[in-house]
């Protein structure tokens, strides 16, 4: 996966720092800390949220390596693009560019290489550091992901669920009540791809501040979301048409929950005893193990 998008922009600033005033520091950690959203914006729009004057904020970008901050803007055009880059725009993109006879095969085998490159992305460290996590039964586990990635967020529920006591799958539309139980000992897992809801990174403000532990699966670096996080799984989502490819993600959630279950035998063991149990008494399953008398 490529180099965190970030760097370039820390380069240009750090290349200036000795010349910076009070003022142009302010400038620049804002810009980092909200990056690149803050390219989005004009002089003015800077100059009002830090309350400077904004000649101040037009003589920052020539410190920096550029004219002015259109420059700047050009400059780092493709993660500005990533970050606001809507279903739309990417059909508008792709039409014409496909065969439909390929299409299939194609949109399969970028899933593979999306697998291939999440993998080579991961760190060990981090995978050691979600597995103590989410290992300690004390410790409640709230799960967020709103429109298309509440579907990876269901099943990484669902699959905690085999052995955690506390899992609780976040409904955006009653979000902030479930939010207002979350004690310092919990943890939040949030999945936030692009176009990044805001509820996801309202929802690790407030965790930050209450001292809980996040945990976050996002698409890129510059995933909101991702600058709170304790524990970072970077996703790789690239796909052929206007829906990106969440294939990875469930890989994921697969490759981690069985470092989980196995971990935690003993409890998955007592989960799924009592759970077939009650699978026999309602009688769920077409194929089931009845118990036979002889």
């Amino acid at each position: 996966m490529k180099e965190h998008p970030k760097n370039r922009f820390v380069g240009k600033i750090s290349r200036g720092f000795d010349s910076f005033t009070p003022s142009d520091r302010k400038i620049a950690d804002y810009l980092l800390s909200v990056y690149p959203l803050g390219l989005l914006q004009n002089a003015a729009e800077i100059a009002e949220e830090l309350e400077l004057t904004a000649s101040t904020v037009v003589r920052f970008f020539p410190k920096i390596g550029y004219d002015n901050i259109k420059e700047a803007r050009a400059d780092f055009s493709e993660d500005i693009r990533f970050l606001i880059n809507s279903p739309a725009d990417r059909v508008r993109s792709e039409n014409g560019r496909l065969d439909s006879n390929d299409t299939f095969g194609l949109t399969m085998e970028q899933d593979i290489a999306n697998i291939r490159e999440t993998i080579s992305s991961i760190d060990i460290d981090v995978v050691n550091r979600f597995v103590d996590l989410m290992s300690e039964s004390s410790r409640d586990v709230y799960i967020l992901g709103t429109r298309k990635e509440a579907s990876v967020s269901r099943y990484f529920s669902y699959q905690l669920s085999s052995f955690h006591k506390s899992v609780k799958l976040l409904d955006p539309s009653n979000m902030v009540d479930q939010l207002a139980e979350f004690t310092p000992n919990d943890i939040l897992v949030v999945f936030d791809f692009r176009r990044y809801s805001s509820y996801h990174m309202k929802a690790c403000e407030y965790v930050t501040k209450h001292k809980g532990n996040i945990v976050v699966f996002a698409d890129s670096p510059i995933s909101p979301s991702a600058q709170y996080t304790d524990c970072l799984f970077l996703i790789k989502t690239t796909g052929l048409s206007a829906f990106d490819s969440y294939t990875p993600a469930f890989t994921i959630i697969n490759a981690l929950g069985s470092i989980l279950v196995e971990k935690n035998a003993d409890l998955v063991g007592q989960k799924y005893e009592t759970l077939e149990s009650l699978y026999e008494h309602f009688d769920i399953f077409t194929y089931q193990n009845h118990k036979t008398s002889n």
